[in-house]
């Protein structure tokens, strides 16, 4: 048992160390794997091609013949919980500049209303029974309630979407038993009519709002209003402010044909 837990002891050192020698932002195209497959499983992705400052995510941006796939990953549970409760939003100006106007932006996951998932973020990995098993729950509940994508800035689709449309956007997302958590995205190229292939994209992860910041209890009136605020330092490892506080970057890609 032991030797279990130091050999994913060291993967994830291994893992870290690695992220830490990519650079902050990706500086070429990829060609996306023949097995690329928005599932929120990362195992034909051969690595990230970015490590965020930022955001603190890994990321990669590749393409094939028919879709743009963006690829994040994280292990670092509040950003975990920063990405479910907050979404991550894909931005693609294909325009090239650094700006959201007239840009078609993908955002996921959605939830619909008083059925978020409820995730298990905090527990230990003690052992590999208790990592697998926090796996499937936290899958599970993925998997039954981020059904939604949100999309605009593209004629024809409405602002929300299922997850099982034939539109050409998709989105999924899931743990690993590392705790490692994969979200995935991928628009049709067709979609995106790019004149020359290049383009500006964002990847922003919106905050949360005081509610949903793990060691803050809010307080409402009837009508909704803030009546209190409780702060558990104890429960926290970010602030308030770093929770609530969208961050993103910007970067360039080139279809690869």
């Amino acid at each position: 048992m032991k030797s279990i837990l130091l050999a994913m002891a060291l993967l994830l050192a291994i893992s870290a160390t690695q992220a830490q020698k990519l650079p902050n932002i990706q500086t070429a195209s990829l060609k996306a794997p023949a097995n690329a497959k928005v599932d929120g499983k990362a195992s034909e992705w051969s690595a990230m091609q970015a490590n965020n400052k930022a955001t603190e995510v890994s990321y990669a941006i590749a393409n094939d013949a028919d879709n743009l796939y963006l690829v994040i990953q994280t292990g670092d549970r509040d950003i975990i919980h920063r990405i479910v409760n907050g979404r991550v939003t894909f931005t693609i100006n294909k325009a090239g500049k650094k700006s959201e106007d007239n840009a078609i932006a993908i955002s996921y996951p959605v939830f619909e209303k008083n059925n978020r998932p409820g995730l298990s973020l905090r527990e230990k990995l003690s052992t590999p029974k208790i990592a697998d098993s926090l796996m499937r729950t936290n899958n599970r509940r993925l998997e039954t309630t981020a059904k939604l994508i949100k999309v605009t800035g593209v004629a024809g689709i409405d602002t929300l979407i299922s997850i099982y449309n034939e539109k050409g956007v998709k989105a999924a997302a899931a743990f690993d038993n590392k705790m490692l958590f994969t979200c995935e995205m991928a628009v049709s190229l067709k979609l995106l009519d790019l004149p020359n292939g290049k383009f500006a994209y964002n990847v922003r992860l919106n905050g949360v709002s005081f509610d949903d910041v793990p060691g803050i209890t809010v307080g409402r009136s009837a009508d909704g209003q803030i009546t209190s605020i409780d702060i558990h330092k104890d429960q926290m490892t970010r602030t308030p402010q770093v929770m609530t506080a969208p961050t993103d970057f910007w970067g360039e890609y080139t279809v690869i044909k």
